[in-house]
């Protein structure tokens, strides 16, 4: 098979850069893995038994392997990486960027159409129709900030929303159900010949191309790049020695509540909406100084509600979304696998009679909830993204989320043994370390000294050791950063900063495992970002040779 781009997987950030060049004349062979439905053999080709499920979720929950990638099973949120993670931090090592903020700013908006989540505007101050822009009232913007937001995509589904653009479009050949296992270089190892790909029946194709993106996942790029070492030490891209290091997530988890002075009934627990009906939704941040200041972590904050597991919250809405997120029959059809196990709580059993007796008490309350909940998150298009219960106590518990500090350390490689088709298994050693627990603690000890300062409440801790409650909380899977790190030099990094590996003007990573930080933000939103950054230079200066 032949085209003037082949593009390795069919995610966001695969479909984005296939359509932007196909739009614009070129010829475009989009390889995939699995199907055009979730099946069972496919996604198999992924899994690996090495790693430690206390710290990392299992490929299962992390990735789909199918048109449309992880889109398939994530929630919607939108947030751009901040100015914050572009700067120069001194007090975070091995976090300088080749580029800067205002270069991928600028796709922020295309982006946005991508993801149909309106406009690219995150600050609550800009949009006129929210009149209340503090989360509390008289609790202004300072060192501690509560106006910025993030924005909720459908959620867009990148498999069914583009699959007939896809289909349509004559410069793009869709092929799924074939699986890249190694990328051929010539004899000077500087230039590829060819992709290798495989079939579940092991029939052979080998994928010649002008230009090559590899947009097939943070990790199964990564082990792509490994796999092709016939002539590279240690896999394509290894130059540095830094290939499938620096593996980094987010932290989060929960270790206070927030308990408010204010009106119950004037705090923004919930969503809010914007003129074009885009669910907005806030959450406690710093100021770009206050972090440079006090050398935090990137890290923000948002009410929850309470565990839904735990009978004793007395709410029937609650009761009833845990019966139904672990129900064997019905849950499967309403969410992810990974929501599904965070709303079992890690209890080894369902416990059904206590939340029955809440859903009675609360009956109003809970038959409101399961018709407007019930139309606007499965028959609406535009499905509201999750529900928050009102707290008459004005007590709400404080989720966070941080970025992971870069660590050489914390790193994934190849195993011994192999799939199916050959490919040598993941093993993978995410790890946390101290500098990303006192991140945590200091951040909350702020927030909880600005809410004082405003007398508008106080943070109070639910745990009484709060390092071990952070430590026991670290863990993820689900954002795959900093594996094929971008750097300016060779010696640092895996990709220069237009995205291709460093010593080949063929071969380009369309990945969050680019990302030199993790930031505060999930990172689905900035990877299309850095798709169309990608394609634009693929366009205007790669093809044009």
């Amino acid at each position: 098979m032949q085209g003037d781009v082949i593009v390795v997987g069919s995610g966001p950030a695969g479909i984005v850069v296939a359509l932007e060049l196909a739009n614009a004349g070129h010829e475009v062979i989009l390889v995939e893995s699995g199907g055009l439905r979730f099946s069972g053999h496919s996604q198999y080709l992924g899994d690996t038994p090495y790693f430690d499920p206390r710290v990392h979720a299992a490929m299962s929950q992390c990735t789909r392997r199918q048109i449309g990638g992880t889109s398939t099973i994530w929630g919607g949120r939108c947030v751009p990486y901040d100015p914050l993670d572009f700067d120069e931090r001194p007090y975070i090592s091995d976090s300088s960027w080749p580029v800067s903020y205002q270069e991928i700013a600028k796709y922020f908006q295309r982006a946005c159409d991508w993801f149909l989540c309106g406009d690219a505007e995150f600050d609550i101050r800009n949009i006129p129709e929210v009149t209340q822009k503090s989360i509390v009232p008289q609790l202004p913007d300072g060192e501690i900030l509560t106006s910025r937001l993030e924005r909720w995509s459908l959620p867009t589904k990148f498999g069914q929303e583009y699959l007939r653009e896809l289909n349509s479009c004559t410069r793009i050949k869709v092929v799924h159900g074939l699986t890249c296992t190694e990328i051929e270089c010539d004899d000077s190892g500087r230039r590829v010949t060819g992709i290798l790909a495989k079939t579940l029946g092991r029939k052979r194709v080998r994928l010649k191309s002008r230009a090559y993106v590899l947009a097939c996942g943070g990790l199964e790029t990564t082990r792509l790049l490994m796999a092709s070492d016939r002539k590279h030490v240690g896999g394509i891209g290894n130059h540095s020695g830094l290939l499938g290091k620096f593996y980094m997530g987010h932290i989060s988890g929960r270790i206070a509540k927030a308990r408010f002075g204010t009106p119950p009934k004037q705090t923004i627990y919930g969503f809010d909406r914007d003129a074009k009906g885009i669910y907005l939704r806030r959450r406690f941040s710093f100021a770009r100084e206050f972090h440079h200041e006090k050398r935090l972590p990137n890290i923000v904050g948002w009410l929850a509600n309470p565990d839904i597991y735990d009978p004793a919250h007395g709410s029937g809405v609650l009761s009833f979304a845990y019966l139904m997120l672990t129900s064997p029959v019905v849950g499967k059809f309403l969410a992810s696998e990974a929501i599904r196990a965070a709303a079992r709580g890690g209890l080894s059993r369902r416990i059904v009679f206590p939340h029955v007796v809440n859903m009675l008490r609360d009956m109003p309350s809970t038959l409101f909830f399961i018709s407007n909940f019930g139309y606007r998150r499965f028959i609406s298009r535009r499905k509201i993204p999750g529900f928050f219960v009102y707290s008459k106590s004005n007590v709400y518990p404080l989720h966070y989320h941080g970025e992971q500090m870069p660590n050489r350390d914390s790193r994934v490689s190849l195993a011994e043994d192999c799939d199916v088709l050959g490919l040598r298994k993941l093993k993978i050693d995410l790890r946390y370390t101290a500098r990303d627990i006192d991140g945590v603690i200091r951040a909350h000890q702020y927030w909880d000294e600005y809410l004082r300062k405003h007398s508008c409440g106080y943070l109070e801790y639910i745990a009484s050791d709060l390092q071990a409650s952070v430590w026991e909380q670290a863990a993820d899977g689900f954002h795959q950063i900093g594996t094929t790190r971008m750097s300016e030099y060779p010696d640092s990094g895996v990709v220069g900063k237009h995205c291709n590996v460093h010593g080949f003007d063929d071969l380009f990573i369309a990945s969050s495992s680019v990302f030199v930080t993790s930031g505060q933000a999930n990172s689905t939103f900035t990877i299309v970002a850095f798709a169309l950054r990608l394609a634009d230079y693929l366009r205007s200066v790669v093809l044009q040779k």
